[in-house]
């Protein structure tokens, strides 16, 4: 019987030699934890936000054009001869990614458009030019008409006359 109580504590003594050799499930818990997530770190990809990006966005500006146009023309009198002189400016608008573009229209169809002037101009009487209401109208017709001709309509169409500035004005 000793023989038996000494192996009984020897199998004890072992059993908690091999329970403190263990790790306990505490920390194996932890461990699973962290490879885990380092798994899913290297295994999963990262997720892409996506970004909307603006389309730049383009002011409409007004520029004006640095050349005037001059004209002297005799205008049409009921009796005499008459003489006018008429300088202007105009602006026209378009977008600021545009500009080059339309004065590069401008540049092309410039001398169309001192013809067209000048051919308006001719169709006014001393009358009309020398009042005010014949100058609102003229400056309406010549508004239009430099639109129509340096920018043309269609898809390609980058600018748009809006005022006519008057520089000179004279008439004898």
């Amino acid at each position: 019987m000793a023989e038996d109580k000494k192996k009984e504590a020897d199998g004890k003594a072992e059993d908690g030699k091999k329970k403190k050799k263990g790790l306990p499930p505490i920390v194996l818990i932890a461990l699973g934890a962290i490879v885990g997530g380092a798994g899913v770190v290297f295994a999963v990809p990262p997720k892409v936000k996506e970004v909307v990006k603006e389309e730049p966005h383009f002011e409409e500006e007004d520029y004006t054009h640095p050349d005037l146009i001059k004209k002297t023309f005799n205008p049409h009198t009921r009796a005499g001869k008459a003489t006018a002189r008429v300088e202007f400016k105009f602006v026209y608008t378009a977008r600021s990614d545009h500009e080059t573009q339309a004065f590069d229209q401008i540049k092309q169809n410039w001398d169309q458009a001192n013809h067209a002037a000048l051919l308006l101009l001719m169709n006014r009487s001393m009358e009309e030019l020398r009042s005010e209401t014949g100058m609102r109208i003229l400056e309406k017709d010549m508004i239009d008409e430099l639109d129509r001709v340096l920018f043309p309509k269609g898809a390609d169409k980058v600018a748009r006359v809006m005022r006519i500035l008057w520089v000179d004005w004279l008439f004898q």
